[in-house]
């Protein structure tokens, strides 16, 4: 059993480009129904899995997955790649459809495939895919394992998959409320000890410990919302609200030495209403501006504004720097992060998550060398 790792052989055409013809899709789509084994294989799996052609075309899927897609695209998959059928952002972006534009190279379903095909040994990985399906953005993480396996003399791949999002996504929350809860008690048993040295400043240190706790109470806050985001239980509490005041809002959240190093440009956009979740709006804002804050070079400073886009109210949060193709293509994704240490990997995902799940804005950025990066979120209405 091997590691899903691209072919070596592939050279400037990973993956191989091109696909088989319907009617080959669907004569080989026939021998795997008729084959006796396979089907006794594919309904005996609780996990998603699919029979892919040397193209990556389905064949044939179980019907774990065909339950799982929309009437239309479970009627629809034959002949269509995997992320095509299973809606990844990914799959129409480059020239053969899945498989084949930048951020696939990565793709850990597509790494387990070639590999398997050129070694015909059975492979494993782990696939971070996002999904937009009728609406809804979903970060998906999936176990996979590619097996070779022969029908009618042809060479074909087993691919299952399965669905290890519930469980990642559990480890990197309590990984982040451990690492935020260890932080805030190490702060609050430095504070406690400096009331107990002589000559304290009592006030001083009990606004400390006041703000401290309040950190704390917003941290197992923000983690429990993010989880009844995920299962689809968090209803926003709409309100009009002004744009400065959610603004406003959010500067009160950050730190002293975070507040200095943001910068809050005056807008042109009036003083119109918008009707949204201001504290779920601040969050998704705080955690743009933290990301942002955390890119930057030494003495380097962020921006943060408002404006109105096609008549819609927008926020940005701006700083220098260009994310390299590698990190533009995965920003969104649970759990991937450019920085080490525990409870990365959330700050973006959460952003999109809540922006567009919860409040129905749309979450996205733009990152060139001349206007920085810039994340936003446009909202989907006003008051």
């Amino acid at each position: 059993m091997t590691e899903g790792m691209p072919p070596s052989e592939c050279g400037p055409c990973f993956p191989p480009p091109g696909r088989a013809t319907p009617a080959e899709v669907a004569g080989l789509a026939t021998r795997c129904l008729e084959d006796p084994m396979l089907q006794a294989v594919l309904g005996t799996l609780d996990s998603y899995a699919v029979v892919l052609n040397p193209q990556r075309q389905i064949l044939a899927a179980n019907p774990a997955l065909l339950q799982a897609l929309p009437g239309s695209d479970a009627l629809g998959c034959q002949g269509s790649r995997l992320g095509e059928a299973l809606g990844c952002v990914h799959a129409s972006k480059g020239p053969d459809g899945c498989g084949s534009s930048r951020a696939c190279t990565r793709c850990g379903a597509l790494l387990a495939m070639l590999a398997c095909q050129e070694t015909r040994q059975t492979t494993t990985g782990e696939c971070l895919m996002s999904t937009q399906r009728e609406g809804r953005w979903q970060a998906m993480e999936y176990a996979v394992r590619a097996h070779p396996i022969t029908v009618a003399d042809h060479s074909l791949t087993l691919l299952t998959l399965q669905d290890i999002s519930s469980k990642k996504r559990r480890e990197a929350l309590e990984k982040i409320f451990i690492h935020d809860l260890r932080d805030s008690l190490q702060g609050l048993q430095g504070s406690t000890m400096m009331l107990q040295a002589a000559g304290a400043d009592a006030p001083m240190v009990a606004e400390r410990i006041l703000n401290l706790t309040s950190r704390l109470s917003a941290t197992v806050e923000c983690q429990a919302r993010l989880m009844l985001a995920e299962s689809g239980e968090l209803v926003p509490d709409l309100h009009s609200v002004s744009p400065d005041r959610v603004l406003d809002e959010l500067f009160h959240a950050l730190s002293a030495d975070q507040g200095a190093r943001l910068v809050r440009i005056s807008s042109a956009s009036g003083g119109s209403l918008i009707r949204t979740d201001s504290e779920i709006l601040c969050r998704v804002l705080s955690k743009m501006a933290l990301n942002a804050l955390e890119a930057l070079p030494l003495g380097g400073q962020a921006r943060i504004w408002h404006e109105r886009r096609a008549g819609r109210a927008a926020f940005v949060v701006q700083n220098p720097g260009c994310m390299p193709p590698e990190v533009a293509d995965r920003v969104f994704q649970r759990s991937f992060s450019t920085k080490a240490g525990p409870g990365r990997g959330l700050g973006t995902y959460a952003m999109k998550l809540l922006g567009e799940t919860i409040l129905g804005g749309r979450v996205g950025f733009t990152t060139s060398w001349e206007d920085g990066t810039r994340f936003f979120i446009e909202l989907p209405g006003d008051a």
